[in-house]
């Protein structure tokens, strides 16, 4: 029975009001309840008893890693990858995170799955725990202990799971904020060097989206905080300290960004972002019933993420439990106070743009400079799922203490949540119940029990979990002393319990064996002793669920060595899936129709499908495991000499020559050479032979009767260069995508040498950015003395409903066109609602079906 509040508390206003306490026994316990939650959650990852594979893990992510570890465990920091791509700049790319603090962490001390499942885990238990020291300095250890676990479990970061290097960025969002608060706290330049070396992980981590988004929520938490501060010194201080952050985290990882946006500038998505582009990924208001039940919709866990082929749905989870908005909601007390005030105008403002192509915020976005290269709207939901952690914190922390607390709001918000919920999903899931149903193959009435399911059993957990919650909360709220204190310190673990919940099946493991036992097909092709590249065609799309309702043996489905996976294996490919690829090697692709010509240049030595089927003048093919693999008749080596050169003045007149060619690529090579040195009629006599080899150096040893070009197989890049029996001589771009240098007659050896493009001014910036950083650390003065950051706004408390307002009215006004006819729908509002299918999701991404009787 709840005990009666003491007089004192009821003196006490039911606005929040921080009360710094000491870090103590509290402490240490709710970061002990943090890291035993994450490593049971984890455990067959955290024991290295399983691992991480599926999506972006098995097409992008390991195997870089695993090439960087064992170029480390070598002795050898290389920065060219020669297994995907015909050869690609991996450094560039930067998904591998090379200065990424946890490569050298993990990397070179194991095996690449452990090391992968270890740096993924471990940069999740930093995200709760960073967000839980940051908000320690304004609430205490069971308000910081809510916010470390709404931010470090939310939507995004399962979203984000397949992406490791975002992952891995996500630690250090919380950690530059909180340097951006001790600096305006302190007056000193100190944290602008830590804050700057956090967000320069961010691009160390490989993902400079992440920098961009925590760079504009510095800059928004820097306009607010110069709003309300007096004297313009003060003011540009706060404004000046929240950009110079991100630009000391520039500056610090020059070394890795230049050589990126080298590769950028001359990749497919140097042409920047159309409108639909941009916004694609955009946050639909259908979602909103997600925000109540994460399964409103189905998940890729069981194979009913029907919405999957409108947008990508998996990146639509932006759940951050029902409790935990409710307690942000309780949050809101703190919103007469300096701090507290913040958050919910970040949290108005990131839902905003989290909706993309639904507001006119949006409109002329994909114009800007950078940003406009920005893709995927939702992904502002990291300013949402901070926001809301702040404001949680501030709740759970309010209720922990004694005072007068109204939970009226909180259960309210939840209610409306519910209420506006079931309109929609009654409207979106109206199909299912049409008569007869539309979708009666026994596969579909599966997915129906399967859906069915998920629905029931996240409506109990959600349920069950918000209700005991809130009743928790409502005890806390009129208890007091210890009693209050027990009953407050259950919220947290019931936040943790709804967010591991609703996400229990979103980490799918495997067998080791995946990565470390070489499919059939492997083995197959490494005993042939001339093989050379490889050409895998998957049967799945890689965004195949890594864990369907049904039995899939998901280790032969590597048989066709798709994706990233042949130099796990150690073989090379000629494909790969990389976003940030030259785009030299798509206009060979897409120039090259036809298969046979186009592996045979590339020095394919063999072609895998998931299928059968015939390759023209090839052999038919061998099945081995499940896949088919041909063998080329006619396979070319790498390196070799060619004559009767095609002259192209640029790439464009290259692509034109080389699609007119066809077949006789084989024969004559279209060049990008002014010099034109060689004859067009000259017939090449002699050969060429590789004679050392590793991946930032190559030499070939030549001998020829008449002049020729050295045709290497190998990608072009700017970053290579070459010498002929120690003179440097110029590499030209051959058949669009590959390497050409003339040779005389006679013998030679030709050295090539790689080193990123723009990695030595890089290193020249990250040198002096180091040194300013130093410089700051040891500065001791303080330069300005701010207002607390805990003091009054002196704002109504009526003003969220302002803001609220203001919402409103750009949502609405965003929905809505006056034309001839009158008001009607906005063409922005196309497609936000869409109706139930099963035929959107993965069953339209199969390239063949899972089951063969669908």
């Amino acid at each position: 029975m709840a005990t009666e509040p003491i007089e004192a508390d009821r003196t006490l206003e039911s606005a929040w009001i921080p009360a710094p306490r000491p870090l103590g026994a509290g402490d240490v316990l709710a970061l002990l309840v943090w890291t035993a939650a994450i490593a049971a959650f984890f455990w067959d990852v955290v024991a290295m008893k399983a691992a991480l594979f599926y999506f972006d893990v098995t097409e992008i992510n390991l195997p870089y890693r695993d090439f960087f570890a064992s170029e480390l465990k070598a002795g050898r920091f290389s920065r060219w990858f020669p297994g995907l791509y015909c050869g690609m700049p991996l450094y560039s790319e930067s998904q591998a995170g090379y200065f990424h603090p946890f490569k050298y962490v993990f990397y070179p001390w194991m095996e690449t799955w452990k090391a992968f499942g270890l740096d993924t885990v471990f940069s999740i238990w930093l995200t709760g725990v960073g967000t839980f020291g940051w908000l320690r300095r304004h609430v205490g250890p069971i308000g910081a202990l809510t916010g470390g676990a709404i931010f470090g479990l939310s939507g995004f970061m399962w979203a984000h799971l397949i992406h490791t290097s975002m992952v891995n960025a996500l630690a250090s969002v919380p950690l530059a904020v909180w340097a951006l608060e001790c600096a305006w706290q302190g007056g000193r330049l100190r944290a602008v060097a830590l804050g700057g070396l956090a967000m320069a992980c961010q691009i160390f981590a490989g993902h400079l989206q992440d920098f961009l988004l925590t760079s504009m929520l510095l800059g928004v938490y820097g306009v607010y905080r110069a709003s309300i501060e007096r004297g313009r010194r003060n003011r540009l201080f706060a404004l000046g300290v929240a950009a110079g952050i991100p630009v000391m985290g520039a500056i610090l990882s020059s070394v890795q960004w230049i050589p990126s946006k080298e590769l950028l500038d001359r990749s497919p998505r140097a042409e920047g972002l159309t409108w639909e582009g941009l916004t694609y990924g955009s946050w639909s208001p259908e979602l909103l019933p997600t925000l109540v039940l994460r399964e409103a919709y189905g998940t890729r866990a069981r194979d009913t993420d029907w919405m999957d082929g409108f947008y990508p749905y998996h990146e639509m989870n932006t759940y951050m439990s029902v409790l935990g908005i409710a307690l942000a909601v309780v949050g809101l007390s703190g919103r007469r106070n300096r701090w507290g005030a913040f958050w919910p105008i970040l949290a108005t403002v990131g839902t905003l743009l989290m909706l993309g192509r639904f507001t006119f915020l949006m409109d002329h976005a994909h114009r800007i400079p950078v940003l406009g290269s920005s893709r995927i709207p939702v992904r502002f939901h990291l300013w949402v799922s901070l926001a809301v952690a702040a404001l949680a914190a501030i709740g759970a922390d309010r209720l922990a203490r004694p005072g007068r607390v109204r939970l009226r709001w909180a259960v309210l918000t939840v209610a409306a949540l519910v209420l506006a919920s079931v309109p929609i999903m009654t409207i979106v899931y109206a199909p299912a119940f049409a008569v007869p149903d539309p979708w009666p193959k026994p596969y579909h009435q599966d997915r129906y029990r399967w859906l069915g399911e998920e629905l029931s059993q996240a409506g109990l957990r959600t349920g069950v979990l918000t209700l005991i919650g809130l009743m928790l909360a409502g005890w806390a709220a009129r208890a007091s002393g210890v009693r209050r204190t027990v009953l407050a310190a259950a919220l947290p673990l019931l936040v943790m319990a709804d967010l591991f919940g609703s996400h229990w099946h979103d980490a799918p493991t495997i067998d080791p064996g995946y990565w470390t036992d070489p499919p059939e097909t492997a083995e197959f092709i490494l005993a042939d002793p001339d093989h050379q590249r490889v050409s895998g065609f998957g049967r799945f799309s890689a965004g195949e669920p890594g864990y369907a309702s049904f039995p899939i043996d998901f280790m032969p489905v590597r048989d066709t060595l798709a994706w990233s996976l042949p130099p796990v294996f150690d073989l090379d490919s000629l494909m790969g899936e990389t976003p940030m690829i030259p785009s030299r090697w798509k206009r060979y692709m897409d120039a090259t129709v036809e298969v046979v010509e186009q592996s045979t240049v590339a020095s394919v030595s063999h072609l895998l499908y998931g299928f059968r089927g015939q390759v023209a003048d090839w052999p038919p093919p061998e099945k081995v495991g499940t896949a088919y693999v041909f063998s080329n008749p006619d396979r070319l080596p790498r390196a070799r000499l060619m004559g009767r050169p095609v002259y192209a003045n640029d790439e464009d007149e290259a692509v034109a020559q080389l699609t007119q060619l066809g077949p006789a690529i084989r024969d004559q090579l279209v060049v990008e050479d002014p010099d034109r040195p060689l004859p067009v009629d000259t017939d090449v006599s002699g050969n060429a032979e590789i004679i050392e080899e590793i991946p930032e150096r190559l030499v070939v040893q030549t001998r020829s009767t008449t002049d020729a070009y050295l045709f290497l197989a190998d990608t072009f890049d700017p970053g290579w260069s070459a010498t002929l029996d120690g003179q440097p001589v110029p590499i030209r771009p051959a058949h669009v995508n590959f390497r050409a240098v003339f040779v005389p007659k006679g013998d030679h050896e030709i050295v090539f040498r790689y080193r990123p493009a723009g990695f030595v001014t890089g290193l020249v910036i990250s040198t002096m950015g180091a040194l300013m950083a130093l410089g700051m650390l040891i500065m001791r003065r303080s330069m300005v003395q701010l207002q607390p950051e805990h003091g009054a706004t002196g704002w109504g408390g009526w003003w969220p409903w302002l803001l609220a307002l203001g919402f409103a009215a750009i949502v609405g006004g965003s929905a809505v066109s006056i034309g001839p006819d009158g008001v009607e729908p906005h063409s922005r509002w196309t497609g936000g609602l869409h109706r139930f299918t099963w035929g959107a999701g993965l069953e339209a991404m199969q390239r063949q079906p899972i089951v063969e009787d669908r």
